[in-house]
This record gives C-alpha cells, sequence and structure tokens, in this order.
C-alpha cells in the first residue's frame, strides 16, 4: 500500500522541482510555468491520494497556491521573504476544509513549508553554497509535494 503512495509522491516532487527551477531559471522558461503548473500537480496528487466528494475546493486551492507561488513578499517586507512565500503556499490549501481536511494539519503544513523553504534560503546564503539557486529552487518545488502527507 505505501509503495503505491510513495512512487508517485516521489516522481510528482521530482517534476515540481523541476518546473520550480525552470520557472526561476528565466529565458525561454517563464515564471508562469512555475506559479500554474505545480498546483494542479499537488493537488491533483492530493486528490489521487485522498478522493473526496466535494473535488470543487481544489479550484481555489489551486488559484491560492498559484497566486502565492508569484509572491516573495519584497514589496510588504523590503526584501524576498522565503518563510512568508513557503507559509502562504501552504495556506494556499485553506479551502480544503470544506471537505473535511483539518485546519490544524492546513496550518502544521503551512508552517512546515515556511520553516523549511525560509531555512534552505538562510542556509544556503550562510554558506555561501555553490548553485545556491538551484538547491533552493529544486528544494522549494519538492517540498511542496513532499508535504502532502500531512494533510
Amino acid at each position: 500500500m505505501a509503495k503505491k503512495k510513495t512512487i508517485p509522491l516521489l516522481i510528482a516532487s521530482l517534476i515540481t522541482a523541476i518546473l520550480y527551477r525552470l520557472g526561476g531559471i528565466g529565458g525561454i522558461f517563464k515564471t508562469w510555468m512555475r506559479d500554474w503548473f505545480i498546483p494542479p500537480i499537488i493537488y491533483g496528487l492530493l486528490y489521487y491520494f485522498r478522493p473526496f466528494p466535494n473535488w470543487w475546493t481544489l479550484l481555489p486551492c489551486i488559484a491560492l497556491t498559484g497566486a502565492a507561488l508569484t509572491a516573495y513578499w519584497g514589496r510588504l517586507t523590503g526584501k524576498d521573504n522565503f518563510y512568508l512565500h513557503g507559509f502562504m503556499c501552504g495556506l494556499g490549501a485553506f479551502p480544503l476544509i470544506w471537505s473535511g481536511f483539518s485546519w490544524v494539519t492546513i496550518l502544521i503544513r503551512a508552517i512546515i513549508l515556511a520553516l523549511i523553504m525560509g531555512g534552505l534560503n538562510w542556509w544556503v546564503n550562510k554558506k555561501q553554497i555553490k548553485y545556491s539557486d538551484w538547491i533552493e529552487e529544486l528544494g522549494r518545488g519538492a517540498i511542496l509535494t513532499l508535504t502532502l502527507p500531512i494533510l
């Protein structure tokens, strides 16, 4: 049973990691590719793992998470804030409460996303790691999917 969920989770995590990075590269790759391709993958996988009757609640989740992916909150905080970015990406799942998901688990996932995304940014900048943009963006993209089992 676990294998049936682990393999799709890992494959989807790899895909969302790549999409997140491609959205940050620029050039022929546009940020909207990250912002609007990742949420349907995430919530489609969630529905695959745990089908529920109010499937329509996925639509506002996709829209809210996509909108959260577009912002690093620099206008609000004065510089890119990946803690807030992760938190808001996690809160994009809030409409799932209408489908019986616990608001507590949604909030816990949002806090975990905030800590990992912000902490990853802090760590690579503190250590001045080579290819830090690759590490950060691949990590942020993967963690969006890898935290789905919390829900």
